[in-house]
């Protein structure tokens, strides 16, 4: 193995401790649940589909590696990204964990939702300051590419954007009653919310290129 290969691994330590708990907790977990559960339901938390033990337990987070894995692959092309790319392969294990748990714990599929994403997005916002400009990754808009003022003030906003919204779906996912989850918090407060800021984001990067005095477009979108 090649010392960059040795690199990558210890690098990618947390992501693989995270995917080796819910391999485990996959296992523990197989053979103390139904053959058939509920893997799908309505907005109003109605159970309108049954599936079986792989597709319960392990669908959702092996499209989640297989995701991860095509991230690897495209950090070729943002190698100013490499640490961004890290923290959502880490965001996205731990998502893929809450959806496993869900069983283990008892827990309601939206709050295992709820947690999860909470998680990728305290992770995200922590970082997003350091964003490069890219057209894969970061906060991006027409106007962020024409000002490096507009890019680098729109990343540091939209990090403490994530950082709250994700601190406060562990919040609601954490203390709020499942009966009250469905449906106002969950989707709709969830996606009015998220949608709501990122708009909001979009406007005031528009404002940011609009006040530069002197707008320097980003001098390269590959990172």
């Amino acid at each position: 193995m090649n010392e960059h290969a040795i690199i990558s691994v210890k690098q990618e330590g947390s992501t693989l401790l995270v995917l080796a708990v819910n391999a485990a907790l996959i296992v523990w977990t197989w053979n103390r649940i139904p053959e058939t559960l509920p893997v799908h339901w309505n907005v109003q938390g109605e159970i309108d589909r049954y599936g079986g033990r792989f597709e319960a337990l392990a669908l959702v987070p092996l499209i989640l590696l297989a995701v991860s894995l095509l991230l690897i692959a495209l950090q070729s092309r943002m190698p100013k990204n490499t640490e961004i790319m890290r923290v959502v392969r880490l965001g996205l294990s731990l998502l893929g964990l809450c959806i496993t748990a869900q069983y283990a714990l008892d827990w309601t599929p939206e709050r295992a939702v709820l947690l999860g994403m909470g998680l990728v997005f305290v992770l995200l916002g922590n970082v997003m300051g350091k964003v490069q400009p890219s057209p894969w990754v970061g906060f991006r808009t027409p106007w962020t590419f024409l000002s490096k003022r507009a890019w680098h003030k729109s990343q540091r906003r939209g990090g403490v954007f994530l950082v709250c919204f994700g601190l406060l779906s562990l919040i609601v996912g954490l203390l709020v009653p499942s009966a009250w989850l469905l449906p106002w918090l969950m989707p709709l407060g969830f996606v009015l919310t998220l949608f709501g800021g990122i708009g909001w984001l979009t406007y005031l990067s528009y404002l940011d290129y609009r006040q530069d005095p002197a707008p320097e477009p980003v001098r390269s979108v590959r990172g």
